[in-house]
């Protein structure tokens, strides 16, 4: 198939073959081979990848390449239709201006027929006096006639193979030097691990003493903030006679006694007349209370909320 590639850009062309091979191909797993010319424009063979690998399999080699043999067989014309005779099979050709723009494949030798559908479908007048031309035999070369073809099976490995025991070695030393490094960096850090644990066993004991003072020390600590941890808050008996030492007057009644969590406190009152920064003054000298606040509401509603300090920092604690 031929394809017109040249309004898209060169670096998305071979994608751009690759999609209209897929969208031709009859079968599945299309493969291919391509041709380009200067102006975009390009020749195509595709083929079944399974198929080939197929008939392939018998052939020796672990890893193997397909091409189209038509990039392998004569060289290019500016113009004109050639027939072409291969080791298996004819090719005819048809080219205009310097590129391919068909190409058909026979087992024998073309008829007249054959050869004039051939040229009518190049688009090119078939002319009376022009006959079957004689085939030109050509054999396969090294290269293609058209250095840029390329393909979608591995065709960029193209002479790899000679080069795969020199990168496997490269490869290998690669490894062997960063495993070297690696195995190096190891033995210095036991190597430092080992000093520094010498040196401590070397300490004198006046040293050594220090160290065990001090890790009987953190121990201590440690034990006293668990025992203080678990000493326990106030009574709630004791925190409503320092709540009703504190409150002025004797016309306030309590309406709702609250603490959402061990060490916080909430009390709404009925206090009238009440000044609710002298009161959050008064609570926060009772060592008993801090972090004071108080709100007053409608019908001289005092919502008061603290946080209960624990018995422990009491100091001079009213029984």
């Amino acid at each position: 198939m031929t394809l017109d590639a040249g309004k898209a850009p060169a670096k998305q062309r071979k994608e751009f073959a690759a999609l209209s091979v897929r969208r031709a191909a009859p079968f599945p797993d299309p493969d291919f081979d391509i041709a380009w010319s200067p102006d975009g424009s390009a020749a195509l063979w595709y083929w079944s990848r399974a198929r080939v690998h197929a008939l392939a399999a018998a052939e020796p080699g672990r890893r193997k390449r397909f091409v189209a043999e038509a990039l392998y067989a004569g060289s290019p014309l500016e113009q004109g239709i050639e027939l072409l005779q291969l080791d298996d099979g004819f090719e005819a050709r048809a080219w205009k201006a310097g590129r391919l723009c068909a190409s058909r494949w026979w087992q024998g030798l073309p008829s007249a027929g054959q050869w004039r559908d051939f040229v009518r479908g190049t688009g090119q007048a078939l002319e009376p006096a022009l006959p079957l031309p004689e085939p030109q035999a050509v054999a396969l070369a090294e290269a293609p006639w058209n250095r840029q073809a390329t393909g979608t099976d591995k065709l960029q490995l193209s002479g790899l193979e000679q080069y795969l025991p020199k990168a496997a070695f490269a490869l290998v030393a690669v490894f062997v030097l960063v495993a070297g490094a690696q195995l190096g960096s190891i033995a210095r850090a036991q190597a430092d691990i080992w000093r520094a644990q010498s040196t401590a066993t070397d300490l004198d004991a006046p040293l050594q003493r220090i160290l065990d003072a001090r890790d009987a020390a953190d121990q201590a600590v440690a034990e006293i903030d668990s025992l203080l941890s678990l000493h326990g808050l106030r009574p709630s008996t004791s925190l409503m006679a320092e709540l009703v030492r504190l409150l002025p007057g004797k016309e306030w009644q309590v309406r709702k006694w609250s603490q959402p969590t061990p060490d916080t406190l909430e009390v709404n009152v009925i206090a009238p007349g009440s000044n609710p920064e002298t009161l959050v003054s008064s609570l926060e000298d009772s060592p008993m209370f801090k972090g004071v606040t108080a709100e007053l509401g409608r019908n001289n509603e005092l919502t008061i909320k603290a946080t209960i300090t624990a018995a422990s920092n009491a100091g001079n604690d009213t029984p």
